[in-house]
């Protein structure tokens, strides 16, 4: 059953593929992730700038380019997921989700999952 990322993920790819249509750009092999790290570059100096370490003015508008790149890398991202077969939606609750029905929201030192970057 799709979920709310996976639904969101069919959108960004039914944009992409008409973006894609119309420039005639070639998505395959590694240009799903490729293209992620070029937003992700796009996303560090948007941020570099929010935070007042460029030369542009952190302003309201700096503030919503940051906010335009954080979409522009989740809509990547997404459209990675779906070009692997990723189901996003599992692999957050698996990852993050699970979290919340536990206990403890809080990882207990020296368990088995202490290396999930959380």
């Amino acid at each position: 059953m799709a979920g709310p990322l996976d639904d969101l993920a069919g959108k960004i790819v039914r944009v992409s593929d008409i973006y894609a249509a119309h420039f005639d750009i070639d998505r395959s092999g590694d240009w799903p992730l490729l293209k992620l790290q070029e937003e992700v570059g796009e996303l560090t100096q948007a941020y570099l700038t929010t935070t007042g370490r460029t030369r542009r003015p952190a302003d309201d508008q700096a503030r919503k380019q940051l906010a335009l790149e954080m979409a522009d890398t989740l809509g990547m991202l997404l459209i990675m997921a779906k070009a692997e077969g990723i189901d996003m939606d599992a692999a957050m609750q698996d990852k993050w989700l699970h979290w919340l029905e536990r206990d403890s929201a809080v990882m207990e030192p020296g368990s088995s999952d202490s290396g999930t970057g959380v």
